[in-house]
């Protein structure tokens, strides 16, 4: 017997599976839930290294952080229907609609990604490339050599505009003027 599909089955832009909704359902367990075009990912609570470069990183941030932006860690960003990703670091204007466990991603200004080895696609492929759809207009990247990569979103592409490793120093314009020492991204009894 054949089946014939129809206009929609063939459609590769009909998407279906889990909502952002559906995350307010899943069990408070301690893993990280993200949604990539309707399936859900679990990952492993970060380790301690990737945690200390994630409060680096905040830390770093929040040194200027103006009264109109907030910046969050562990929080997440609504970057399509069935998409819901936690970037490490995010800074978001304090106007920004939140429901449905995320932000909307037009209220984001910023998101940082440290790479752990579960996410080394994601984070260097899959997610910028959504970042840049949903008009994000920076994305840091901290790899897993502890090189910090900053792209400006121009032209609907992110643009290398920073690079830096162990023992230097990073001045950025974006989302505000901010400094970031890379060894501050390591644990100090590892530096």
């Amino acid at each position: 017997m054949m089946t014939t599909l129809t206009d929609e089955d063939m459609d590769p832009f009909t998407i279906d599976g889990h909502t952002a909704a559906d995350l307010s359902h899943e069990p408070e367990d301690g893993l990280g839930r993200e949604l990539h075009d309707g399936v859900i990912y679990v990952v492993p609570p970060p380790s301690n290294k990737h945690q200390w470069a994630e409060s680096a990183l905040e830390r770093a941030l929040l040194r200027r952080c103006p009264e109109d932006a907030y910046v969050f860690r562990g929080c997440g960003v609504h970057t399509g229907a069935n998409r819901l990703y936690v970037p490490d670091a995010m800074v978001v204007k304090a106007n920004t609609p939140f429901h449905d466990n995320a932000y909307d991603a037009s209220g984001v200004l910023l998101v940082a990604e440290v790479v752990s080895p579960s996410s080394v696609t994601m984070d260097r492929a899959a997610k910028p490339a959504v970042y840049a759809e949903c008009g994000i207009p920076s994305y840091w990247r901290v790899d897993r050599d502890l090189t910090m990569h900053c792209f400006e979103l121009i032209d609907g592409a992110y643009v290398p505009v920073a690079k830096a490793s162990r023992g230097e120093k990073l001045t950025l314009d974006h989302p505000w003027p901010v400094t970031i020492t890379v060894d501050d991204l390591v644990l100090p009894h590892e530096r």
